[in-house]
């Protein structure tokens, strides 16, 4: 005895998204697939799919287009139509596009939907096995919809920035990654890292609606390029040397201080470098015992690590004027320390007073772009890499830009 399931019909129209005339012939399986015929009912006037005047039918185009629809039952369903050909005075004949698919796509807009969902929680290669569907097809469809989400983004209000790099593929190949700093989210990525990356960003800035005299403040590394890049396209802006940047400067020097002091004693005892750099005021009481420890049989090395705690004071000021008065202190402190590391580094905090101070006037740093760096490469080693940067961009753009997709959402009737 056959079982028929009351509102089948209803329930594939509303999944796939069919309007009349639109409708549903027929729903078969074949094999391990479910197969959704639709047609389109007679003597209805259709409009062009160029200028949206209602034009009178003139058949069905030759041959039938299939769309992969979400699964049912766990099994793959297909969506099977012939559309119709209609005659337009201006545009004379032309094919009315299915309203549940974009143009040119193979797949209907709620499985599209459904794999963005996915894709944005998932690695590419298993949500293609999940969905039983190729990468290439998925990396089109996420391409398409982020693309078309990012060139619609309205960056009128962004008035503050974060400027860093991430890296892409082995090697010297990198993207430079563009934050809104007070909504924390990806505003843009450019393929490089320089001067000309910014530029390119400030036009697509002036283009989506934002200005670049109404940027306030930009945080960056102590990359010179950049620092050339925002000077140019922000007149206007309070540019801050991240903290954490000029942080690790000094921990470099101080390793190179140590590497060196360690070499020419030629003792077996090696110097805990990670010891090293933990923060003075975070250290145990064995970890500031083993630190003196080591100034006394390194003194070198000791001064150094004394100069390198000597920055969180400077950033520990409660005002700019006590923060330049101790960061002055601090340079002339390493110029004269006769540590070539330490003297080399300090003229490089010359260099960037002027922004390192600025810090205590945004308070801005490039904290927000370390987190979001850390998403973008968990999720690229988890997808085993991005071949190209147009689709690298995308799934930085996916997991951290908070874009407004404009698809159907197929867990809307569970919300």
């Amino acid at each position: 005895m056959e079982t028929r399931i009351s509102g089948l019909t209803k329930l594939f129209e509303q999944s796939i998204g069919i309007v009349e005339p639109w409708y549903i012939r027929s729903i078969e399986t074949q094999g391990a697939e479910v197969h959704v015929y639709v047609d389109i009912r007679e003597g209805n006037m259709l409009p062009c799919p160029e200028c949206g005047k209602k034009c009178k039918r003139a058949g069905y185009e030759k041959q039938e287009r299939i769309w992969r629809h979400g699964d049912c039952l766990f099994y793959p369903c297909y969506v099977h139509c012939r559309r119709p050909r209609i005659t337009c005075k201006d545009h004379k004949t032309k094919v009315v596009e299915a309203p549940w698919a974009r143009k040119n796509s193979r797949f209907t807009l709620m499985f599209e939907g459904y794999a963005m969902l996915i894709m944005a929680d998932m690695p590419i290669l298993k949500a293609s096995k999940l969905l039983r569907c190729n990468e290439k097809s998925l990396t089109r469809i996420m391409r398409y919809w982020v693309g078309k989400a990012v060139s619609e983004d309205n960056l009128e209000e962004v008035k503050s920035l974060a400027i860093d790099e991430t890296s892409f593929k082995r090697g010297q190949s990198y993207v430079t990654v563009v934050i809104d700093a007070e909504k924390r989210r990806v505003i843009d990525v450019e393929e490089g890292r320089g001067e000309q990356q910014v530029i390119d960003f400030s036009y697509k800035l002036e283009k989506k609606g934002g200005s670049c005299n109404n940027i306030s403040y930009v945080s960056s590394d102590l990359s010179a390029t950049y620092r050339s890049g925002i000077r140019f396209c922000f007149p206007q802006t309070n540019h801050t040397v991240d903290k954490f940047h000029v942080k690790k400067l000094l921990l470099d020097a101080l390793d190179e201080v140590r590497k060196s002091e360690q070499q020419s004693q030629k003792t077996k005892k090696k110097i805990s470098r990670k010891l090293l750099m933990i923060p003075e005021t975070k250290q145990s009481e064995e970890q500031r015992n083993k630190v003196e420890e080591i100034s006394k049989q390194y003194p070198k090395t000791g001064r150094a690590f004394r100069m390198v705690q000597a920055i969180d004071t400077v950033y520990s000021s409660f005002n700019e004027q006590t923060a330049k008065e101790r960061l002055e202190e601090l340079y002339r402190w390493m110029r004269r320390s006769r540590l070539e590391p330490m003297k080399k580094t300090a003229k490089t905090l010359r260099n960037y007073f002027e922004e390192i101070l600025n810090y205590f006037r945004s308070r801005l740093t490039n904290a927000i772009c370390e987190g979001i760096n850390s998403m973008i490469q968990a999720a690229k080693r988890k997808a085993r890499g991005y071949h190209t940067f147009e689709g690298f961009s995308s799934m930085i753009y996916l997991i951290a830009a908070k874009l407004e997709l404009a698809l159907p959402n197929p867990l809307r009737n569970l919300e």
